[in-house]
C-alpha cells in the first residue's frame, strides 16, 4: 500500500504533463461549448432586448439558460473523461499508473471553462437579479466530484461491457427532461420536486441555475448537501467493488490466454516432432 503511494506521487509529474499533452490534442472539446455558450448567451440577451422583456421573464430565460449550460458541460466532461479512462486503464496499468487522474484533469478543466460561461450569464443578468458567485463556485466544486466519480464509475462498466455508450446516450436523454431546464418546478408541483431532487444531477443544474437567478437562497438546503454527498459515497463503494470485478476478469483473460499459447505452443512442437520422425 506505502509502495503504491510513494510509486503514485513520484509519477505525478509525469501525470500531468500526459494531461496537459491529451488536453491539448483535444482543445476543440474545451473550445466549442464555451463559443457555444457565449453564443446562446448573446441570442438572448438580443431577444430579450428587442422584446423589451419584462425582468420576471428574463430571469426564467436565465434560468433555463444557466441550467442548459451547465447540463451540456457536465455531459461533455463525463462522456469526454469515461472515454479517456478506458483507453488509460489498460495502458496505465503497464506503468502502474491509475487512470483517474485523467478524469481528475478534465474535470478540473471542463468545470472552470463552465464557471467561466456562468460568470458571463451572472454579469448579463438585471441588476434586480441577486446572483451569488459564490454558490456557483460551490456548485462548482461539487460538479467536479460528480463528474470524476460518475466517469470513473462509467469507465470500469464500458471495460466490461460494450453498451455503456447506448446506456450512456438513453439515459441522458432522459434526464435532460427531468432536470430544471425545459421544466421548472413551481409551488404547485412540491411533491414532484421532492422525488426529481432524489436525482443528483438535478441537485447540480437547480444548484447552478438558483445560483445565477436566485443567489445564496441555493446553498440553504443543508440535508440536500449531505444526500448529495451520501450518493457520491455510496458511487464510490461501486467503483471500489468494480475495480476488483474488472481486476479479476482481467487476470482470467490473462491465464486463459496463456493456456491458449502454451497449448498451441505445445501442439507445433507436437507437429515438428512428428514430421522429424
Amino acid at each position: 500500500m506505502i509502495d503504491s503511494m510513494i510509486n503514485y506521487f513520484t509519477k505525478i509529474p509525469y501525470l500531468m504533463r500526459h494531461a496537459y499533452h491529451r488536453q491539448k490534442s483535444q482543445w476543440i472539446w474545451l473550445v466549442a461549448p464555451f463559443i457555444v455558450s457565449l453564443i446562446a448567451l448573446f441570442i438572448t440577451m438580443l431577444i430579450f432586448k428587442m422584446n423589451g422583456t419584462e425582468e420576471i421573464k428574463q430571469a426564467q430565460g436565465y434560468f433555463k439558460l444557466t441550467a442548459g449550460t451547465s447540463f451540456f458541460y457536465i455531459w461533455i466532461a463525463i462522456y469526454r473523461s469515461y472515454k479517456t479512462f478506458k483507453s488509460e486503464y489498460f495502458t496505465g496499468k503497464l506503468f502502474n499508473l491509475n487512470p483517474i487522474v485523467q478524469n481528475m484533469v478534465i474535470a478540473i478543466v471542463m468545470c472552470l471553462t463552465m464557471l467561466i460561461s456562468l460568470i458571463c450569464i451572472i454579469i448579463a443578468t438585471p441588476v434586480n437579479i441577486e446572483s451569488s458567485i459564490y454558490s456557483t463556485l460551490f456548485f462548482g466544486i461539487m460538479s467536479m466530484l460528480f463528474v470524476v466519480v460518475v466517469s470513473t464509475l462509467l469507465g470500469l462498466c464500458s471495460i466490461l461491457s460494450q453498451k455503456v455508450d447506448i446506456i450512456y446516450y438513453v439515459i441522458s436523454c432522459i434526464m435532460f427532461f427531468i432536470v430544471p431546464i425545459l421544466f421548472i418546478p413551481n409551488s404547485n408541483t412540491t411533491l414532484l420536486s421532492h422525488v426529481l431532487m432524489l436525482n443528483p444531477l438535478y441537485y447540480l443544474i437547480e444548484g447552478f441555475a438558483q445560483s445565477v437567478v436566485l443567489g445564496v437562497l441555493s446553498l440553504n438546503n443543508i440535508p440536500y448537501h449531505l444526500y448529495y454527498l451520501l450518493f457520491l459515497a455510496l458511487l464510490c463503494v461501486w467503483i471500489y467493488a468494480l475495480y476488483r470485478i474488472v481486476a479479476h476478469k482481467k487476470y482470467v483473460y490473462t491465464i486463459a490466454s496463456r493456456n491458449v499459447k502454451g497449448k498451441s505452443n505445445h501442439s507445433a512442437q507436437d507437429e515438428n516432432t512428428t514430421k522429424e520422425n
